[in-house]
C-alpha cells in the first residue's frame, strides 16, 4: 500500500522536529499530520541507514574540533575525516535534520521554529518597518546542515569581479581562477551537456546540483513575461558570458529532495569511525591558553557545561553571526567591547565590525484571474510519494531568478548588482487535502497573492554585531545599518523600476490581471503616487527584504589571514561566510562551500 511505512533495512526513526510548529502551516492540521507520517515512512526520503547520529559520550581530546555543521562546517568535518589519521569532532548546537525539510516545496516551513532556527532579528531602525519594533527577521539554521536546510537551494558561484574585490581587500590568493578548483570540488552537476556546459561546472563533487524536477505553467508564463518585457532568458547564470538575464535556477537537490551539506558530506559512524558528531552542543567559547586555542566549552542539551580539547586545531564554522559571538566570548574582539563585559582580552581584533548583507525590497501583487486555491492536495502528495515528482519537488516560481545592472553598475566588469526573486504558489500547506481547497475563504475574490523581490547585491552600507551580555547564551545585537549609504537606496529603487516594467507586461495582465496588492501598498500610496520616487522609498523602508546572506564579520585581512588563521592565536581558524570580505553577486552558498573546501585543504596541508 502506498501509504504504509516501507521496510528500509534500518529502523525508521522520527528524525528532527515536526512541522507542527511551523508558522507557515501548522502540523495540527489533520492533512499535514498525515502527510508528515507518510513522508517519514519513505526509505528514499528518510534514509535511516545513511543518517548521522549524535554521539552519547565524547573523548576528552580530538585532533580537530569543528564548531557548526552548516554550509561550511559539514564540509570541513567531512573532508578532514577523509584522512584516517585525523580524529575529528563536529559540534552542532541544534538537532537532527527534520525529514520534512527535505521536501523542496517546504523550504520556508521551518523558519522561525526555534528548534531549528536561531530566530535572530536585527535591532529596530528605519527599515523593515512592516515588522513593527521587532527588527528584520534573519532565519539562521540551528540544526544539522545549518542554513543549508533553510535556504532556497539556488546554486550560483558569483562573478569573477567579486573575487577580484576580495583580493583588493587583502585576500591574497583568493582570485576567481585560484578559487575555481574548489568550486569544482563541491559541485555534482547532473545537467552538464544538456542545460549547462562543462566549461563552467563540475560533475565530480558530492553535492547534487540541477534544476528542480517540476516547474509548472506559472514558471513558464513568468519567463514569457520577462522575455516580452525585453529581458534575456539565459540557460545558466554561472556562465560568465551570460552574467545578466533571467533563468530557472539550478539548485541543491536530487530525487525530488533538498540536499544539505551535512547530507552530502557527513557519513555515519559505521562508514567514518574517526568522525564524531555531537548534536545539542552549544559552544560558548574557545579555550585560549598562552595564545593558543586548546579546546572549546559547550553547553549540552541537558544544560551541563562541558570542555573538550583539540590537539591540533579548533575550527569555527558557526556562521557569520554565531562565529563572531563565540570569538567575543573567547576574548577575541574589540578591546573596548570585551572590557565592557569583563572578558579577558586574548586578541584585540575588529570581530563583528564588518557585517554585510544583501538587501532590497518586497512588492506584493494580486492575480485576480487566478483562483486562490491550494497547490498541495492528496493527488500532489500521491505523486510525490510514488515517484518524488510534481509540485512538492520544487519551490514554484521562486526557482526563477534574474541578475541585472543598476544605474550605478559598471557593466564592463560583468558584475550585475541586482538580483530578482519571485514567491508564491507553493505546495506547502493544506487543511484537508481536497482538490480546490481555498487558501483563505474570506479573500477568495481577491485571487492569488504573489510577491517579487529586488535585491542590491553590492550594498555599500556596513553594519556590526556586538554583545549585549556577558552571558554567552544571550544572543548578540545586530545593527546592519541598511541604506546608511545613499547609493544603496538608488540601487533598490532601480530594482523597483524593473519590477514595475515586469508587472506591466501584457502576458501578466492578460493571463492574471496582475495588480498591486492594496493591503501591502496602501500605507505608501496614501501619501505618494504609486511608483513615484517617494512611494518607492516608502516601500523600501516598509517592506525591506533583508536577505539571509550575512558575511564579513571576521573578514580575511581584518580578523583572519589568507589561510583563515585568526591573527595572534595559534591553532584557531575560521572557515565560514564570516571570513568573506565582500559580497558575491548572487546566492552565496556556493561561495561559502568553496571557502570550506579551501579551508579544509589549508588544514590538511599544514598537518600532512
Amino acid at each position: 500500500m502506498i501509504l504504509a511505512p516501507e521496510e528500509c533495512g534500518c529502523p525508521l526513526i522520527e528524525e528532527g522536529v515536526s512541522i507542527e510548529n511551523s508558522p507557515i502551516c501548522s502540523g495540527t492540521l489533520l492533512f499535514m499530520v498525515l502527510l508528515e507520517g507518510y513522508i517519514r515512512g519513505r526509505c528514499k526520503i528518510a534514509t535511516p541507514c545513511a543518517n548521522v547520529r549524535s554521539a552519547e559520550q565524547l573523548d576528552a581530546r580530538y585532533d580537530f574540533i569543528v564548531v557548526g555543521s552548516g554550509p561550511a562546517g559539514a564540509i570541513v568535518a567531512g573532508r578532514l575525516s577523509e584522512d584516517k589519521n585525523f580524529n575529528v569532532l563536529l559540534l552542532e548546537a541544534g538537532g537532527q535534520e527534520p525529514t520534512g525539510a527535505r521536501i523542496p516545496s517546504f523550504y520556508r516551513a521551518f523558519w522561525s521554529n526555534k528548534e531549528v532556527d536561531w530566530d535572530y532579528r536585527t535591532e529596530p531602525d528605519n527599515y523593515c518597518l512592516d515588522q513593527g519594533d521587532k527588527g528584520c527577521l534573519w532565519p539562521r539554521g540551528k540544526v544539522l546542515g545549518g542554513s543549508s536546510l533553510l535556504n532556497g537551494m539556488m546554486y550560483h558561484r558569483g562573478h569573477a569581479a567579486d573575487y577580484d574585490d576580495w583580493v583588493k581587500l587583502g585576500a591574497e590568493g583568493w582570485s576567481w581562477e585560484e578559487n575555481l578548483p574548489y568550486f569544482d570540488m563541491t559541485e555534482g552537476n547532473k545537467e552538464i551537456g544538456t542545460i549547462v556546459s562543462e566549461k563552467h561546472h563540475s560533475s565530480s563533487g558530492p553535492l547534487p546540483v540541477q534544476r528542480f524536477r517540476y516547474q509548472g505553467p506559472a514558471v513558464y508564463k513568468l519567463l514569457d513575461a520577462l522575455n516580452e518585457t525585453g529581458f534575456s532568458i539565459i540557460a545558466d547564470m554561472n556562465d560568465p558570458e551570460t552574467p545578466d538575464g533571467f533563468t530557472i535556477a539550478q539548485a541543491f537537490n536530487d530525487n525530488g529532495q533538498r540536499y544539505t551539506t551535512a547530507r552530502a558530506y557527513l557519513k555515519p559512524k559505521s562508514e567514518r569511525p574517526n568522525l564524531t558528531v555531537k548534536l545539542g552542543a552549544h559552544v560558548t567559547r574557545v579555550i585560549v591558553t598562552d595564545d593558543t586555542a586548546t579546546g572549546v566549552e559547550f553547553i549540552d542539551s541537558d544544560g551541563n557545561s562541558n570542555i573538550v580539547y583539540a590537539s591540533r586545531e579548533v575550527i569555527l564554522s558557526a556562521g557569520a553571526l554565531n562565529t563572531p559571538h563565540i570569538l567575543l566570548h573567547s576574548g577575541i574582539g574589540p578591546r573596548e567591547t570585551l572590557e565592557k563585559y569583563n572578558i579577558p582580552v586574548k586578541a584585540d581584533l575588529p570581530v563583528g565590525l564588518n557585517l554585510q548583507n544583501h538587501v532590497g525590497v518586497t512588492v506584493s501583487f494580486i492575480l485576480p484571474k487566478l483562483n486562490d486555491t491550494r497547490v498541495l492536495d492528496w493527488s500532489t502528495l500521491a505523486t510525490y510519494l510514488l515517484n518524488q515528482e510534481g509540485p512538492m519537488t520544487s519551490t514554484s516560481i521562486t526557482q526563477v531568478t534574474g541578475l541585472l545592472y543598476s544605474s550605478l553598475a559598471d557593466k564592463r566588469k560583468k558584475q550585475p548588482d541586482l538580483q530578482f526573486f519571485f514567491n508564491g504558489m507553493y505546495a506547502e500547506c493544506s487543511k484537508t487535502g481536497f482538490v480546490g481547497e481555498t487558501i483563505d475563504s474570506d479573500c477568495q475574490e481577491r485571487g492569488t497573492n504573489i510577491t517579487a523581490n529586488a535585491v542590491a547585491l553590492l550594498p555599500k552600507s556596513k553594519g556590526y554585531l556586538t554583545l549585549q551580555s556577558s552571558d554567552p547564551l544571550v544572543s548578540p545585537l545586530f545593527y546592519p545599518n541598511f541604506f546608511s549609504h545613499p547609493d544603496d537606496m538608488i540601487v533598490a529603487k532601480d530594482g523597483l523600476r524593473y519590477l514595475k516594467k515586469i508587472s506591466e507586461s501584457k502576458i501578466l495582465e492578460s493571463e492574471y490581471g496582475i495588480e498591486l496588492d492594496p493591503e501591502a501598498t496602501d500605507e505608501c500610496s496614501e501619501t505618494s503616487e504609486d511608483w513615484s520616487d517617494d512611494w518607492m522609498e516608502c516601500m523600501i523602508r516598509l517592506h525591506t527584504d533583508a536577505q539571509n546572506h550575512q558575511l564579513g564579520t571576521t573578514a580575511i585581512g581584518l580578523v583572519v589571514d589568507p589561510q583563515l588563521k585568526v591573527y595572534g592565536i595559534e591553532g584557531l581558524r575560521v572557515i565560514d561566510a564570516s571570513v568573506m570580505p565582500s559580497q558575491p553577486t548572487g546566492n552565496p552558498q556556493a561561495a561559502i562551500m568553496m571557502v570550506a573546501e579551501r579551508g579544509a585543504a589549508f588544514i590538511k596541508d599544514t598537518h600532512s
